[in-house]
């Protein structure tokens, strides 16, 4: 299969379809012709329109219409919007784009999902503290005193919150001051909710997350907090990444918002989390 020729095909596809870009990866043939291919993996990043219990019906279709467009068989399609960010961080970085709808939307995706990943890698070390108390001692050994002392510092941050939380509306979306601070104090709140999660993931010995969302639901798997509570903290997991890098494009309603209605859900988290350390019921 020659991807250069079936290039033209392969716009029209993509072009009359909610694609937003396309990358593929593919294992040359024997005679390593550039563009000739015995089998293809294709990723693509849908338009922000469609829904996500749309993407596995995407999926198969895509699966249907790239083999019979590039006449191969075995063909794996992934969907960029669900995948995890390791996968895009490897997609982006060696497989080839193949198809792009918008340049300064693809570039500005690909640096996002970069600095994404980035940002989740550092919580590796965490989970490397945990490990190493893991192989030095017994099975579950959770460094009691190293949570507190995070959790006092959550505490800290949501006793701040609240002050500004007293605010008029009005008064707090005009001066940027006030909303800056806040964004800074929800990041460092968030930051401490999630680093502590990925510590206590680790040391629990539960399935390593791929995603912030995988922290929470692990945690709760745990019944190391609630399962309610932590579907309403991902509604911060998701506004985190615009406070860490992206804090102009944060939309003010939205963080004066969230300080209206999460400062309970942060003081419940760190309640919970305390309560589970201190019963010592790790099994």
């Amino acid at each position: 299969m020659d991807l250069f020729e079936k290039q033209a095909q392969l716009q029209s596809l993509f072009q009359t379809s909610p694609v937003d870009a396309a990358y593929a990866q593919g294992t040359p043939t024997g005679r390593r012709i550039a563009g000739k291919y015995q089998d293809l993996d294709v990723a693509l990043l849908l338009l922000q329109r469609v829904n996500a219990s749309e993407f596995f019906d995407y999926q198969v279709y895509f699966v249907s219409e790239l083999s019979k467009t590039l006449e191969i068989e075995g063909l794996d399609v992934v969907i960029l919007n669900q995948a995890s960010l390791l996968q895009r961080a490897q997609i982006i970085r060696s497989w080839s784009l193949l198809y792009q709808r918008d340049q300064k939307r693809r570039v500005h995706f690909e640096a996002r999902s970069v600095m994404e990943y980035l940002e989740f890698k550092k919580y590796d070390d965490v989970q490397s503290k945990a490990l190493a108390e893991r192989t030095r001692g017994e099975r579950f050994a959770i460094d009691s005193a190293y949570v507190r002392a995070r959790i006092a510092r959550l505490r800290e941050y949501t006793t701040l919150l609240a002050d500004l939380r007293q605010i008029e509306h009005t008064k707090f979306k005009a001066d940027p001051k006030l909303y800056g601070l806040a964004q800074w104090h929800l990041q460092q709140a968030v930051e401490l909710l999630l680093g502590t999660g990925a510590y206590l993931v680790t040391a629990l010995a539960l399935p390593k997350p791929e995603a912030y969302h995988d922290i929470l639901d692990a945690l709760a798997g745990h019944a190391v907090i609630e399962r309610a509570l932590a579907y309403r903290l991902e509604h911060l997991a998701n506004l985190r990444n615009l406070l860490a890098y992206d804090r102009e494009q944060t939309d003010i309603d939205d963080v004066y918002g969230q300080i209206q209605t999460r400062i309970p859900d942060l003081v419940a988290f760190a309640d919970q989390v305390e309560k589970f350390v201190g019963t010592g019921d790790l099994s």
